[in-house]
């Protein structure tokens, strides 16, 4: 038991330094696109699609490696890379716009290495009945982290320079390095890797086949998808600092620390399709306000709606994600396979929303840049109504009292 507790306890806390690493290599690495390049919407929008094209690739290659070996070797080769994705940055300087490829090549490769065993680790490290309580925790440390980490981050790039905090995420990255050498590995199904074993139970269960479709739409609309670049854009184009990027995304993250607790408290036994539905429909709601009253104020106000209502509508979907991915359905001998599909999944909705915004900066219009961000808005309403249609209650029960090794 001591170390089932001591294994969950280290990745929280290395999911908390990959968070530190997102929130660099997301917002604020969005903002120095932004200062470096005079077409920055078309830039991110390539750079964005070359990451999860390969990203989509590496997850069925390594998910074909991990099989029956090497998934904590491939795990720690992920984090190896993403720092040497953080060192790129840190060598390139002003000339990272000239290197967007490599950025985008290191980047597909560190995150495809690192989440499938990651993902992997979790769905058999962490019992069902105790996910709720798992990732409540884990979104907590990380809600704690992104209260404090923007402020951080975006004072020392006004302060100093974009240079010196990468530096800084170099060493939180080596820090990660050592902590993944502590985990033990799984045990090995015995099973070859055969991806067309998922798409039979896809066709047969329901569940699954929602959960994919919620997988897509999450790239769409929600997790790392160009509205969430948009909102960056947005809040940046307003405020012209990274200062202010950093406070207005603190504060999103304190409201949400508090949301996520109350939903930890009051949803952990209890159905929460009602709470879902809300969820999904706050950012559609706030959005038309933002449309027919525009300020700062509001500019603001959707912010923290997107990022507070978001995230917790991703800590529901990631407890229904992780059960189905150790119920009867998914087990040690397709697991492998079925985090190659999700992968799929969401990366594909990845794909097409930077597509879209591809789209919308070589017309070069505002106007379409507003209808992108209102149609991947109202998706989140349509990710939602499916994600309440999936039976948590079932999915818990179906591997309740499971071994843990």
């Amino acid at each position: 038991m001591k170390e089932y507790q001591k294994e969950s306890n280290i990745t929280i806390v290395i999911n908390a330094l990959r968070e530190i690493i997102e929130i660099f290599s997301g917002p604020f690495l969005t903002t120095y696109f932004i200062k470096t390049s005079s077409e920055s919407i078309i830039d991110i929008a390539i750079y964005n699609i070359i990451c999860y094209l390969l990203l989509l690739i590496g997850s069925v290659i390594v998910g074909y490696i991990i099989k029956n070996k090497l998934k904590m070797a491939t795990f720690r080769i992920g984090v190896i890379i993403n720092f040497i994705y953080i060192l790129s940055i840190i060598i390139l300087r002003e000339k990272v716009i000239e290197y967007l490829w490599l950025l985008a090549i290191l980047y597909g490769l560190a995150t495809s290495l690192y989440y499938m065993p990651f993902n992997l680790f979790l769905s058999n490290k962490v019992k069902n009945e105790d996910r709720t309580g798992y990732e409540v925790k884990k979104k907590l440390v990380s809600s704690i982290i992104n209260i404090f980490i923007p402020i951080l981050l975006g004072s020392i790039i006004t302060v100093t320079n974009y240079t010196l905090t990468a530096i800084i995420i170099l060493i939180i990255s080596l820090i990660q390095i050592i902590l993944s050498f502590i985990l033990n590995p799984l045990e090995e199904s015995g099973e070859r890797f055969h991806i067309k074993k998922i798409y039979t139970i896809i066709k047969q269960n329901k569940d699954v086949k929602r959960m994919m479709l919620v997988e897509y739409l999450t790239g769409l609309s929600v997790n790392y998808s160009a509205l969430s670049i948009i909102t960056t854009i947005l809040i940046y184009n307003t405020f012209h600092t990274d200062f202010n990027l950093g406070i207005i995304t603190s504060i999103a993250y304190i409201l949400q620390l508090l949301v996520i607790y109350l939903y930890g408290k009051w949803f952990k036994e209890n159905s929460d399709k009602h709470i879902i539905i809300l969820l999904s429909l706050m950012p559609i709601i706030i959005l038309c306000i933002f449309l027919i009253y525009p300020s700062d104020i509001m500019v603001i106000v959707y912010n923290l709606c997107y990022t507070i209502f978001v995230n917790v509508l991703g800590t529901i979907r990631i407890i229904r994600l992780y059960n189905i991915s150790n119920s009867k359905m998914i087990n040690r001998t397709n697991q492998e396979e079925f985090w190659s599909v999700r992968e799929i999944s969401i990366n594909l909705g990845r794909i097409t929303s930077f597509i879209v915004l591809l789209f919308a900066g070589i017309t070069g219009s505002n106007s379409i840049l507003n209808i992108v961000m209102v149609v991947l808005t109202l998706l989140i309403f349509g990710l939602g109504y499916i994600l309440s249609k999936i039976d948590r209650e079932e999915i818990e029960k179906a591997k309740k009292g499971s071994e843990i090794v």
